[in-house]
């Protein structure tokens, strides 16, 4: 008999797979809390992974109080505020990544490779006005050629949320 998962079965369980290999790649994560930050733009999809990995032990999602939401709404406030941080720790110095034998991933090289690349194409993008009553328009984005940016992405709002003077308040 054949088991077949749907797309959203397949990616909970690569969610609670990372999270169980990063509990054993190092014996003090083992009990460490987890808190996971989910982008919530597009329906319910925090939600649902919420839902399903709400039983992982030492685990909670962050959850914006205010919207009565599980995950953190990408505006560009947000967007714009993780990208100036990114940024800068980058330029200082203040960001690394370990060297692919210490990677936590299914292709640790393959990962390494996707985030630089991701990182390289990630900017600013402008969309012309078609007419002289409608604005310039600007987004960060690194959707551009079939590129996708959502590691870069996952980094930037990690950085962005973990600063402890954001977290004051909004984690339950």
């Amino acid at each position: 008999m054949t088991h077949t998962h749907t797309e959203p079965d397949r990616q909970f369980q690569l969610v609670r797979t990372h999270i169980r290999d990063l509990r054993r790649s190092v014996p003090e994560f083992e009990k460490s809390h987890l808190l996971i930050f989910v982008e919530r733009n597009l329906g319910f999809e925090a939600e649902h992974l919420h839902r399903a990995l709400r039983d992982e032990p030492y685990t909670t999602f962050y959850r914006d109080e205010q919207a009565s939401r599980t995950g953190v709404l990408t505006t560009d406030v947000v967007k714009y505020g993780a990208m100036t941080l990114t940024n800068v720790m980058l330029r200082e110095h203040r960001l690394f990544l370990w060297p692919v034998a210490r990677l936590i991933a299914r292709d640790p090289a393959e990962a390494r490779r996707r985030i630089r690349e991701q990182l390289e194409i990630y900017s600013f993008q402008f969309k012309a006005p078609e007419n002289v009553f409608q604005k310039e328009r600007v987004a960060l984005s690194g959707k551009v050629g079939g590129f996708k940016d959502d590691l870069v992405i996952c980094l930037q709002l990690g950085l962005f949320f973990t600063e402890a003077s954001r977290l004051v308040g909004i984690i339950s």
